[in-house]
């Protein structure tokens, strides 16, 4: 499944999206130039982006590549840089980049991964986004969209550093998209449940159907339709929200 937007609904925006190379983030990528938009894709693994954006662009995207660290401060800023010079501005920043989680109890959370998870989750958008508030604010269709998960949520009882941090996410989007919002940059997050990607290893997809009402793990492109949404005129009148991809996981019954 890719956008369900008019191919050029988004004609003219420009778009960066963290953790490209592959999974969520690459279909992220095709659903935006889908529907017209110019996209820089940012990953820490510069071969595997740069493969990514060589197979997109034979089909036609407009897809660019910029490869690194995300969660060291000036990277970051030279990262947003070098995009808004490549796209001429910048409109929609996507926060996509994120890391497995550990499934450990608290007596057994490392504190290094603590820390490296709280980097890509909340560090990251942080620097990225404080780096591109110029050109956002100097957009007509400002667009800051987080990729976070249903574990933000309801967590599980494990992955402490998966969870707090993504949690943390939310309060990150929240805080901007209040901060923001008088100035027409809208700010909102999608809380997916469990995807076919190598974020979920092959041998707890059965755990994870199971968990699922809907009978199956999402596919990358049904979460991807949701960033083209949210990124398009459709959603000019939402900030601030959260908006559940998860096939009914987090259905609450009697």
């Amino acid at each position: 499944m890719s956008s369900t937007l008019a191919p050029g609904a988004l004609a003219g925006r420009r778009a960066v999206v963290t953790g490209g190379a592959r999974g969520m983030g690459r279909a992220h990528g095709t659903a935006l130039t889908a529907a017209g938009a110019s996209v820089v894709l940012v990953d820490i693994d510069g071969a595997e982006l740069e493969e990514t954006c060589t197979q997109l662009r034979g089909d036609g995207a407009k897809v660019s590549a910029v490869a690194g660290d995300i969660t060291v401060r000036a990277r970051a800023e030279a990262i947003i840089a070098e995009a808004a010079a490549t796209l001429g501005g910048l409109d929609i920043l996507v926060h996509n980049a994120g890391l497995m989680y550990s499934l450990t109890g608290l007596a057994d959370t490392d504190d290094d991964d603590f820390r490296r998870l709280f980097a890509v989750n909340v560090d990251a958008p942080l620097f990225l986004t404080r780096a591109a508030l110029p050109l956002l604010r100097a957009s007509d269709h400002a667009r800051v969209i987080f990729i976070s998960s249903q574990w933000a949520q309801v967590p599980d009882g494990h992955s402490y550093a998966y969870m707090a941090s993504k949690a943390a996410q939310l309060g990150l989007m929240k805080t901007m998209a209040k901060e923001f919002a008088a100035e027409q940059i809208l700010v909102n997050a999608i809380t997916p449940g469990a995807v076919m990607t190598r974020m979920v290893p092959t041998e707890y997809y059965e755990a994870e159907r199971a968990a699922i009402p809907i009978g199956r793990l999402a596919e990358p492109g049904e979460i991807a339709a949701v960033v083209a949404f949210l990124a398009s005129d459709a959603a000019s009148f939402m900030t601030g929200q959260t908006v559940p991809v998860n096939g009914g996981a987090c259905i609450v019954g009697i």
